[in-house]
């Protein structure tokens, strides 16, 4: 089968979809099937970091541009040139079926969605208590939406807020990783002393303040928190760090490969999100390198984590500290911890659930015929 992946936002950015796009882009390729990503790239220039991975095999849409949403930053293009290029690439690829990811946000997967004529896949990533765009924009959306063969959410959450606006029958994609790809890859030496790694956009909404003055309380431990990734918020952040104290290591954005050897290599992976989460597949990234996992209790974490994680209320560095403290300061516990999260991983297995959004796919093209 010949499928089309469209990805609303810059491929060269991290972020939850394009995770998700990539294992499954991945997976449906080793199972077969002829498949091209489509996705704008950001305005970086060559060689900068982040760019697009050399394993990558998609076809560049634009460029993307940063608009503020739901607490973040969505990198992403639109407008008449954009269409264009997507009706263009599209119909020189001629799918089978086309898989929109967020297919109602303005963005590529919105330009595609009104231009091809194949059976079209639209999985919802995003989870908020409500939308703006959905509330002024329903009634056109609702036409838009009446385009999709088949609706897909990846998390409850985001079906919960599809569902709000878009009464229909939503089916379930959930995210999932390639477990295999994190479980065999070689640790990297990280130095003296336990490890904690952040993993994440330096935005408000990813808690890394939070978790800067938790570490300012484990001095005694010899922990050093890594924080890979970069924003806007750096510079503050390591004024802070600085401030109180704290060991951390600023990494930059790191590719896919450094990620994966990272998770691996830490004693500890936190999450300190604050909300506006769908799902969290970095937390099944982290169970499937077999990471012991301290996070926000957030329910969408605490419904993928289960008791392969330790939870610490959102927001609060004391508390926040004091569970890390409970898994650096107890070997058998992170052992064990270690144990549950690459059980739990395997339930978001690629190659377990790749078989499910195949079937959606045939059923998509199976109404279209």
């Amino acid at each position: 089968m010949r499928v089309a992946l469209v990805c609303p936002y810059a491929w060269d950015r991290p972020g939850g979809v394009q995770s998700h796009i990539r294992s499954l882009a991945a997976v449906l390729r080793r199972r077969g099937h002829e498949v091209e990503v489509f996705a704008p790239i950001s305005w970086r220039p060559r060689g900068a970091a982040g760019m697009v991975e050399p394993q990558d095999e998609i076809t560049p849409i634009g460029r993307a541009i940063g608009i503020p949403a739901n607490g973040s930053v969505a990198p992403i293009t639109f407008g008449p040139i954009a269409a264009v290029r997507i009706r263009r690439a599209l119909a020189g690829f001629e799918p089978d079926v086309v898989h929109l990811h967020e297919p109602l946000i303005p963005s590529l997967s919105l330009l595609a969605l009104l231009s091809i004529k194949a059976p079209a896949v639209g999985t919802f990533h995003a989870a908020a208590r409500s939308s703006l765009l959905y509330r002024i924009c329903g009634p056109v959306l609702m036409k838009v939406m009446d385009r999709l063969t088949a609706r897909t959410a990846v998390s409850e959450a985001a079906g919960r807020l599809v569902a709000r606006y878009f009464p229909g029958e939503l089916l379930s994609t959930p995210n999932g990783v390639d477990v295999g790809r994190f479980a065999a890859v070689a640790p990297t030496e990280l130095g003296p002393g336990p490890h904690v790694l952040f993993l994440g956009r330096l935005e408000p909404r990813k808690g890394a303040d939070v978790l800067i003055r938790a570490m300012a309380l484990l001095s005694d431990t010899g922990a050093t928190l890594l924080v890979a990734g970069d924003g806007r918020l750096r510079s503050r952040l390591q004024v802070l760090a600085t401030g109180l104290g704290a060991r951390v290591r600023f990494l930059g954005a790191v590719s896919e490969a450094d990620k994966a050897r990272l998770l691996r290599s830490c004693d500890l992976y936190c999450a300190p999100n604050l909300g506006g989460e769908s799902f969290g597949i970095v937390l099944v990234e982290a169970m499937a390198a077999g990471c012991p996992i301290v996070c926000s209790d957030l329910e969408e974490f605490e419904v993928v984590a289960g008791d392969a994680a330790t939870f610490a209320p959102v927001g609060r560095p004391a508390p926040l500290a004091e569970a890390l403290r409970s898994v650096l300061s107890d070997p058998e516990r992170a052992l064990t911890m270690r144990k549950k999260s690459s059980a739990r991983a395997c339930v978001y297995d690629w190659s377990r659930l790749v078989t499910g959004v195949e079937a959606i796919y045939e059923r998509s093209c199976a109404a279209a015929r």
